[in-house]
């Protein structure tokens, strides 16, 4: 028995973005991140992913089965399948909320908190927006929100580690602590970039983290390490049917 995760950051109608120059990404605090496209999906290849999850063999699960899988040792739907998406940027609002909502699909927004503005900004394709506190509570009834870090979701000096990574235990867990104010589920958690160490997991165990997402794509069974979960990037480009090949690829859950 085992799950595939999905993960998303950003939707863009076709013919709105170019396909190679990163994105402006901007937040409520100083960030110097810049969104490479890959990270991005056409919302019609959207939309039809989520037919195909819908109405074909697979199964949406929420982050809740997810949880009771690992620690009452629940059983999943065969080929089950959560839904996330990174940072809340304004397109999982503008387009993701409705199409998950239509079809009554859950899914997951792992918050930076500090990143989320005060008062809402005008959508604007040409840039990363995050959304405002407002907006993101707009969408409660889809998406369980779980930790990205309060305001560690950046780059060091050198560009090699995030500060995630580079902050003192002391400030990791004070920055947990205060996104955990403000999400659903506070002991789940996606690495910022994807990159952590294995001081990093027990920081992370320090801070009773008990679920972490990285973006190493794979199935997830009982015995895959719950610090350690899988997940497939949809890239920009990836339509319904190459999606389901590396699913299939990839493995049906049994």
């Amino acid at each position: 028995m085992s799950f595939h995760v999905l993960m998303y950051h950003e939707l863009r109608e076709r013919g709105t973005i170019s396909e190679d120059a990163p994105s402006i990404v901007k937040v409520a605090t100083n960030c110097d991140v810049a969104l490479p496209k890959v990270l991005f999906a056409y919302v019609d290849d959207f939309e039809k992913q989520m037919d195909m999850l819908q109405n074909s063999e697979w199964n949406v699960i929420s982050m809740q089965e997810v949880r009771d899988f690992y620690e009452k040792g629940q059983t999943l739907p065969e080929n089950a399948v959560l839904i996330t998406f990174d940072d809340a940027f304004q397109s999982v609002l503008q387009y993701a909320y409705p199409i998950l909502k239509k079809r009554q699909l859950p899914a997951t927004l792992f918050v930076v908190r500090d990143w989320l503005s005060e008062s809402a900004e005008p959508f604007d394709p040409a840039k990363s927006v995050v959304m405002s506190v407002s907006e993101v509570n707009q969408m409660r009834d889809v998406f369980t929100f779980a930790n990205h870090t309060s305001d560690l979701h950046n780059q060091d000096a050198t560009g090699e580690k995030s500060t995630f990574q580079t902050a003192t235990t002391a400030e990791l867990l004070a920055d947990l602590k205060k996104c955990a104010e403000f999400v659903d589920m506070p002991d789940i958690f996606a690495y910022p970039f994807g990159a952590y160490t294995k001081r990093d997991l027990e920081r992370l165990e320090q801070a009773e983290i008990k679920f972490s997402f990285t973006t190493k794509p794979g199935r997830n069974k009982r015995e895959t390490s719950p610090l350690e979960l899988h997940r497939q990037v949809v890239a920009l480009g990836m339509d319904a049917d190459s999606l389901k090949q590396i699913l299939l690829k990839d493995g049906k859950n049994t």
